[in-house]
Formats: structure tokens, sequence, C-alpha cells
């Protein structure tokens, strides 16, 4: 029964009905939310990237009762930015983990919301991490009639659509590399300004398991079955080919790549 239901929201996610749907379904997770009273003892801790450099594995590597990647998306991504919600959304979720991309947009403001718990940002070479947006979330819009995403995520960071770099021409290419590098740069900047904030080499989460389990307040339970999101699609590409290394290379030396 699982497996059909998962079937039958992927096949709806297609159709026209995907928007309708979603928004109805995040209309009644926020009432519940907002009646749920926040717990000021709740110590979650965020595991925070722009997408594509490994929430997903960590998520999975703890027990799934208290570790979650994405959850409930699209009303965190419609009302994240009252604290009054994102408390109590925290209160209702009661997880010790929370893995999610979206947060990357707005650290600062989520560091301020919980300053006692710990954001952890995953980082791994800015042109690898292209090279798997591209690839990736060229699949997306297949996947989705209401790509949400697009619309409070990626809408705010640049000036070009992502889901489509290989159709498009040189110049737009060039300007989706130099957003995304930006981006890049101000999400580990921002890191390093938290006084909450711990940033971790994507290749080396495996060497900091221990370290991770203590910002999480938890042993993780699936080392050796961990997923790990990868893309079907693999091209080559070099974020240099597109933007200047000179113009970023004191940015991406400090963080050691």
């Amino acid at each position: 029964m699982p497996r059909l239901t998962g079937r039958i929201k992927r096949g709806l996610a297609k159709t026209p009905l995907h928007g309708p749907l979603l928004k109805l379904q995040s209309a009644w997770q926020y009432r519940e939310i907002m009646a749920t009273e926040p717990n000021p003892n709740l110590r979650t801790g965020f595991c925070i990237s722009p997408y594509k450099t490994g929430t997903t594995f960590v998520a999975n590597i703890f027990d799934p009762a208290h570790a979650r990647h994405e959850p409930i998306p699209y009303p965190t991504m419609r009302w994240g930015h009252d604290p009054d919600f994102m408390h109590r959304r925290k209160a209702w979720l009661n997880l010790k983990c929370e893995s999610f991309g979206y947060h990357a947009l707005h650290a600062e403001r989520l560091s301020r919301m919980f300053p006692d718990d710990n954001m952890v940002f995953m980082i791994r070479d800015p042109s690898d991490w292209m090279r798997s947006i591209f690839d990736y979330f060229s699949t997306v819009q297949s996947w989705v009639f209401f790509n949400y995403g697009g619309i409070y995520y990626w809408s705010k960071i640049l000036r070009v659509n992502t889901h489509h770099f290989y159709d498009l021409d040189d110049e737009k290419r060039q300007m989706l590399v130099e957003d995304l590098m930006r981006f890049w740069v101000k999400v580990y900047r921002t890191a390093e300004t938290l006084p909450n904030g711990h940033i971790i080499r994507l290749s080396e989460a495996d060497d900091n398991i221990e370290l991770l389990e203590h910002l999480f307040h938890q042993k993780a339970v699936n080392l050796k079955t961990g997923f790990r999101r990868v893309s079907s699609v693999r091209r080559d590409f070099s974020a240099w080919d597109w933007v200047n290394r000179a113009d970023y290379e004191k940015d991406v030396a400090h963080f050691g790549y």
C-alpha cells in the first residue's frame, strides 16, 4: 500500500492538480502547526546547504524518528519568515536533526530565531557542486507540475532558471554560474560569522561521524545504509570555463578548494 500511495502521489505531482493539492495540504499543516505550543527545551540541529552538498546523507545516517530531510518544504518556504510559525513548526516536527537546503537562503534569520541550536553547513568544491545542481535539477521539472522551489528559492538567487543550463546560450550560462558562485561564497562566509555555525566538508563527512553525532545530539544508526542522493545524469562541467577563477580565488582557497 505505501508503494501504491507513493506512485499515486508522484503521478499527481505531474498534473495541474499538484499546486492546488499541495496548497490544500499545506493549509492543513499550517493549522496543525499553529495549534502547537513552542518547546524552548527542544534542541534541533539544522543541517544546511545550498542544495546538493550532502544534507540527504546526514539526515539518513540517523534514526528517521529523530531526523528528516526537507520536512514539509512548501509550508516552510511559504511561512518560514514568521518566527512564531518557525518556533511552533520546530515543536511540531520534534526532531534532533533537520536537513534542508532552503535554510541556506535565510541562515542569519534562522540563527537569530534559534541561537541555541547548532547549524551545520555542509560544503563541497563549488565547481563540483554546480555540476550536481545542473545535473540533478535538469530532471526535476519533469517530476513536478508546480515548481515551488523555483518560486521561493532559486528565483531569489538566480537571474536564469537553473533547470535548463545545458539548453542556454553562452551568455546566460555565464550569468547562471556567476550567480551560483556568488551565492556559494555568501552562504559559507555567512556560516563563519554565526556563533552557532559549523562547516563540514562533504568529502570528510564519513570521518566526522562523531562530530555529527555531537552536533545533532544522537548516535548514527545507518552508517552502512545512509542514502546519498546522486543524479542519474552526469555531464562534463567546470565552473571555471564560465567565470574567471581569479575573481573568486581568495574565497575558494579560504575554504580549501
